[in-house]
């Protein structure tokens, strides 16, 4: 985003005119803004994989199915039944 704020002054040291000009600043923003909604989606999916990923694991130790001599200080917590785990409620920030 620091580059965007100097970008008028970039493309006019580099020969940029009035409507080229105007034309690579909002092409510039509008790529920022698809690539920041990427990256909300990219980390909204990290979290929910992450979760997942622990269920599956929590699971997995539940019902014995773990190597032993794998445990770590997380899966030494106690033993946790296999009733149904809540769905979170869908948040679109992924936070």
């Amino acid at each position: 985003m620091e580059f965007h704020e100097h970008l008028h002054s970039i493309g006019t040291k580099e020969g940029l005119k009035e409507r080229k000009l105007q034309k690579a600043v909002e092409s510039f923003t509008w790529n920022i803004t698809i690539l920041k909604g990427q990256a909300d989606l990219l980390k909204y999916a990290k979290n929910e994989t992450l979760e997942n990923l622990k269920q599956i694991h929590y699971a997995a130790v539940s019902c014995g199915l773990n190597k032993p001599g794998t445990e770590n200080a997380e899966v030494q917590k106690p033993r946790r039944s296999l009733e149904v785990i809540p769905e979170k409620a869908n948040d679109e920030t992924g936070e």
